[in-house]
């Protein structure tokens, strides 16, 4: 039983489907996300806990109440602050908690972000100073580990994905 449980988390972790590249996928550990979240929505605490994220309470709430988009039970909030200037938070549906997210603003000209709610993986993608540069986060319900920052080529690479 041990053999085939180690098998199977082998094929997951470096055989499976996977929308980030190879280095990253012998890195970083995943967490398999078998159930989304079918509870009731709960918002954010503005007044309270989450005081700080108030300005953006219309988007955050939104966004919330389509249920997860990431990692089970999380909604991840990309807000856009100019041209090609974006940035995120991310609130947990099930306990309204909101939390940063590492990029965002002009310092991630053209932010990109790649996930889904059966996994804890964000690929994000960027532009800074004419290089398209990558970044894989894993979230591992307390704060977002980052992979290392990639290069994957001149400022046209990002623009033309």
């Amino acid at each position: 039983m041990k053999k085939l449980l180690a098998t199977s988390f082998m094929f997951f972790v470096i055989g499976g489907p996977s929308s980030i590249n190879a280095l990253a996928q012998k890195t970083m550990p995943k967490l398999p996300m078998d159930r989304v979240y079918q509870g009731p929505i709960v918002l954010p605490d503005f007044k309270g806990r989450d005081k700080e994220f108030s300005y953006y309470r219309t988007r955050i709430r939104e966004e919330m109440k389509t249920g997860p988009n990431f990692a089970g039970h999380y909604a991840i909030v990309v807000i856009g602050c100019g041209t090609a200037c974006r940035f995120a938070f991310m609130g947990d549906v099930a306990n309204g908690q909101v939390y940063h997210f590492p990029y965002g603003g002009e310092e991630n000209y053209g932010m990109d972000l790649r996930f889904n709610v059966k996994s804890n993986e964000v690929a994000v993608r960027w532009v800074s100073e004419n290089n398209c540069l990558q970044d894989h986060l894993v979230w591992n319900d307390y704060q977002f580990n980052n992979q290392g920052v990639l290069r994957l080529g001149d400022r046209d690479f990002c623009e033309a994905i």
